[in-house]
C-alpha cells in the first residue's frame, strides 16, 4: 500500500530525530517511533514489522560506536540474549492472530509501563559490578519483555535498560551498549516471525529504516555529552503523551 509522499517526509524526518535521541540512550526508541507511526495512518501489523527492522539496523548503527567505547560486555549480553530471542520469535509469530484492538491495548499498556519507568525510576549511575545471573528472575523478565515487545513490533530497551541497572547493578552507559546488541538479536526473532505473517511495506521500510541509522549512529557517537537523567525524563513523557493519543484515538 502507498502513503503520501508528505507521510514518507515526516516519516523521515521524525525517525532521524527520534534515531538520534535513541542512540544517547543506548535505546531504539521503537516505543516512541511505532506509536508515531500507527498515528500518520499506517497499518499496525504492517506498522510493528517496519519498526523491528528500523530497530536491527538502527541499533546496529549505534551499536559500532558502543563497541568502540567499550560498553558491550559480550558475554552477558549473549546469555541473556537466547531466551529473549525465542521469545521475541513466538511474540511476532503470532502477532497476526492477535485482534488489532487487542494489540493496539497490549501496546498501550507498554508505552504506558515505559514511561512510567523513565519518568520516575532512578537509574544509578555507579559503576558496573560483576555481577553472575544468580536467579531465574532477570531471564523470566527479559523473555516477558521480549515476547510483548515482539507481538506489538517493539524491542522494549525502555524497559531492559532499567532491569539491568536493577537486577545486574550495571551503570545506565554500559546497560545501554548491551541494550543495542540484544536489541539487534531480539529484533531480529521478532522480524522473522512478523516476516511469516506477511506485514511488509518496502516503501516505508526505506523512509522508517534508513533515517533511524543515521539518526542512531551519530547519537550513539555523542553519548558522551548526554544528560542522562534529563533525557529519560523527556522520554518517559512522550511515551505518557503518546500512550494517550493512541488512547483518545481509538476511542
Amino acid at each position: 500500500m502507498e502513503y503520501s509522499i508528505y507521510i514518507y517526509l515526516i516519516l523521515s524526518i521524525l525517525c532521524l530525530l527520534i534515531g538520534f535521541l535513541g542512540g544517547f540512550l543506548g535505546i531504539a526508541l521503537g516505543a516512541v517511533r511505532l506509536p508515531i507511526i500507527i498515528i500518520l495512518g499506517i497499518e499496525p501489523i504492517i506498522a510493528a514489522s517496519t519498526n523491528l527492522l528500523a530497530v536491527i539496523f538502527g541499533s546496529f548503527a549505534g551499536l559500532i560506536p558502543a563497541i568502540k567505547q567499550n560498553r558491550v560486555p559480550l558475554r552477558s549480553s549473549f546469555i541473556i540474549s537466547i531466551p529473549s530471542m525465542i521469545a521475541a520469535f513466538l511474540g511476532g509469530y503470532f502477532a497476526l492472530q492477535i485482534p488489532e484492538l487487542v494489540l493496539l491495548i497490549i501496546m498501550i499498556f507498554c508505552l504506558v509501563l515505559s514511561g512510567l519507568v523513565m519518568t520516575f525510576y532512578q537509574l544509578s549511575e555507579s559503576e558496573d559490578k560483576n555481577s553472575k545471573i544468580s536467579s531465574y528472575k532477570e531471564i523470566i523478565v527479559g523473555i516477558l519483555i521480549s515476547y510483548f515487545g515482539g507481538t506489538v513490533g517493539l524491542a522494549l530497551g525502555v524497559l531492559r535498560v532499567p532491569a539491568f541497572v536493577y537486577f545486574l547493578k550495571m551503570n545506565i552507559k554500559t546497560a545501554g551498549g548491551i541494550n543495542l546488541l540484544l536489541s539487534i538479536l531480539v529484533g531480529i526473532s521478532a522480524y522473522l516471525g512478523h516476516s511469516f505473517s506477511g506485514g511488509i511495506d518496502y516503501y516505508l521500510v526505506v523512509v522508517i529504516v534508513f533515517p533511524t541509522i543515521i539518526g542512531m549512529y551519530f547519537g550513539s557517537r555523542f553519548v558522551t555529552i548526554a544528560n542522562d537523567n534529563q533525557l529519560r525524563k523527556i522520554l518517559g513523557f512522550t511515551l505518557l503523551v503518546l500512550a494517550l493519543v493512541l488512547l483518545v484515538r481509538e476511542i
